[in-house]
């Protein structure tokens, strides 16, 4: 699933290439994808202009000239992709809004879990929005986050995940800010040292500007809006890297299974 770097890096491409542009039509052969129905968008989008996109998380904020907000969720295999009108379809392209200036904007998603919302104002994005904790480049202080692990004693990678605590990161983030902050992902979140919650506070921020950098991760269906490959794969730590040596020198990287999710880490740099 695109995380807070892949999906900001989204925001970013976006707001310079689509900001501005009129939606002149919206097709779909997935209508299941856009809520509350593809018709009452459909109704709403045509003939207004995006002034803005924002992000918040994982979500995209599309804010339209007449006051309403088109909302996008990437999910495990969603992509956002801006082509020139009559260019041939993307693979798994199920939505296309096309636009003024001889663009079109693409939802590609083999998986079809990702979705399009409308929400009719800042408070129905607001209630939305609340579901989330807070940001972690932007928002979350280092009091915040060390109350966040105190009132837990689930394991402190599963805590990182959890989107109402911490808005964002995801499991590629958590793995490596642990291992640069040599915390085994099993420790209980609430036994974690003073010293060792600053470190990890720091190391989470490092990881995700460092994925910023380097325009997210694609080791697998993520594509930028120009459908370009990230490049943090080729910097990943400890992630997708089972059986490979430390890059500190020490053991090999070694994988278990948290919450369901792959978790990799060094048995010798944490413990």
């Amino acid at each position: 699933m695109p995380e807070l770097p892949e999906v900001e890096t989204i925001k970013r491409d976006l707001s310079k290439l689509i900001v501005g542009r009129r939606i002149l039509s919206i097709s779909t052969d997935s209508p299941k994808q856009i809520k509350p129905s593809f018709e009452v968008v459909k109704k709403s989008v045509i003939g207004v202009s995006i002034n803005k996109i924002e992000r918040r998380a994982k979500l995209l904020q599309f804010f339209l000239s007449n006051g309403e907000i088109l909302v996008a969720h990437l999910k495990l295999t969603g992509r956002l992709l801006v082509r020139e009108k009559g260019t041939p379809p993307d693979s798994w392209q199920h939505i296309s809004l096309s636009l003024s200036g001889g663009k079109e904007l693409r939802f590609a998603d083999l998986r079809k879990f990702g979705w399009f919302r409308l929400l009719k104002d800042k408070a129905e994005l607001e209630k939305l929005l609340a579901e989330f904790g807070p940001e972690p480049l932007d928002g979350l202080g280092l009091k915040e986050f060390q109350t966040i692990l105190a009132s837990t004693s689930r394991p402190i990678k599963i805590v990182l995940m959890d989107q109402k605590k911490i808005a964002g990161v995801g499991n590629i983030y958590a793995s490596d800010a642990l291992f640069l902050a040599k915390i085994h992902p099993a420790r209980a979140a609430n036994q974690l040292k003073a010293e060792e919650v600053q470190t990890l506070f720091e190391a989470i921020k490092k990881v995700l500007r460092a994925g910023i950098k380097y325009r997210g991760a694609s080791d697998q269906y993520y594509l930028d809006a120009l459908g370009h490959k990230g490049l943090y794969q080729e910097h990943f730590l400890v992630y997708n890297r089972a059986g490979k040596k430390c890059l500190k020198g020490h053991g090999k990287i070694e994988k278990i299974r948290l919450g369901g999710r792959g978790t990799y880490f060094c048995p010798v740099c944490q413990k």
